[in-house]
């Protein structure tokens, strides 16, 4: 009588047997469904995967929303939740600051240009009337020199006539005087040509042109 293992083999031997002639290859059935499990395990890493990097991406959007959020104004933002709105208002408060960078760059311009073509001398402070404080500066250039000045707006305190008249007392020939209105002020500009500097005197000039503007007030 045989026992229930010699029975197993038996009818595991006939079904082997039967899928043989059958055509059927127990091994190259077992590597399929083999490979069906990866193909499966692979489709499902890659979901994974997916929605890891799309969770991150949406993590990531809402920091970046919430610091673009926190750097606007909140008149701006006032009323308005969708990220789409505050980007639209971001793009208009950039457009706001690069104008008022604009108009911050001319004006700094306009200062550096007084700075660099005047000096504020001593004793020459506005007074109580509102009489506005007038600026000499002299510059070497090729073959003579040139006189920036500015002064008032007001009438009669202008001392150009005077700044001419000293020139040509110190040997200086007026070629060129350019006079600019701005803010209030004018500018004159005034090149001059000199046969020796050598000869020419500059701190003599630069005091009698102080003493110019000074009796002009």
């Amino acid at each position: 009588m045989l026992s229930e293992r010699d029975t197993y083999i038996i009818e595991q031997d006939l079904i082997l047997r039967q899928e043989s002639v059958e055509g059927s290859d127990p091994r190259q059935k077992m590597a399929e469904e083999n490979q069906h499990i990866i193909l499966a395990t692979s489709d499902n890493d890659e979901k994974i995967i997916r929605r890891e990097v799309e969770k991150q991406r949406r993590t990531y959007m809402s920091i970046l929303c919430a610091s673009l959020r926190s750097s606007l104004p909140f008149d701006l933002i006032k009323g308005k939740r969708s990220a789409s709105d505050h980007i639209g208002e971001a793009v208009n408060y950039i457009k706001i600051l690069k104008q008022n960078i604009s108009a911050l760059q001319i004006k700094r311009d306009r200062l550096k240009e007084m700075v660099n073509s005047s000096s504020v001398k001593t004793g020459v402070e506005p007074d109580h009337s509102g009489s506005i404080v007038k600026c000499v500066n002299i510059n070497l250039i090729p073959g003579g020199v040139e006189i920036a000045m500015c002064s008032g707006f007001k009438k009669g305190s202008s001392p150009l006539s005077e700044l001419m008249e000293i020139l040509l007392q110190e040997g200086c020939d007026v070629v060129s005087c350019v006079s600019t209105h701005a803010n209030g002020r004018i500018f004159y500009t005034v090149k001059s040509e000199v046969e020796d500097l050598t000869r020419l005197d500059l701190d003599k000039l630069q005091n009698k042109l102080d003493q110019a503007i000074l009796s002009s007030r």
